[in-house]
């Protein structure tokens, strides 16, 4: 009688199973060193109180891919890509001087916005429409708005 038989009779199953137990007990077998070292790391792990914090990990995944997978948020990563690409093409000395320079601008912007109003009279824009920031500033404005109207 074969041992496939033989463990057939002894578990009560059939032929087929009992061949596929026999597989499983060699593949225990000739992997029982990676075995006894996989068991050692959930050990620790559970020890150190990581496993159950994999499978709180675990159980919120649907969750979180759920949330992930909505529309909204493909959106906002799709725009964030994009965001990211354009950021990449920016010549990074000219972007490290702007990253520098911004906050003080902006600083500068605020204490205007809030200062107290006052109307200004024709000669004042005059002046300030002739000052070189304003220059500057017209001249990039009109430099983007070119570049993002033309077809190359």
């Amino acid at each position: 009688m074969r041992w496939v038989s033989i463990m057939a009779l002894t578990l009560n199953i059939p032929e087929e199973k009992a061949e596929k137990v026999i597989r499983l007990l060699d593949m225990l077998a000739d992997n029982s060193d990676a075995i006894e070292s996989l068991l050692r790391t959930l050990s620790r792990l559970k020890e150190s109180g990581m496993l159950a914090a994999l499978e709180g990990l675990a159980e919120g995944f649907d969750e979180g891919f759920n949330y992930m997978a909505r529309a909204e948020m493909m959106a906002a990563i799709g725009n964030l890509m994009m965001l990211l690409y354009m950021l990449s093409r920016i010549d990074q000395p000219m972007l490290f001087e702007i990253a520098e320079k911004l906050p003080k601008g902006l600083n500068l912007m605020y204490e205007e916005i809030k200062a107290p109003k006052k109307k200004a009279s024709i000669m004042e824009l005059l002046a300030l429409m002739r000052s070189p920031e304003i220059f500057a500033l017209m001249s990039a404005m009109r430099s983007m708005l070119k570049s993002i109207s033309s077809k190359g």
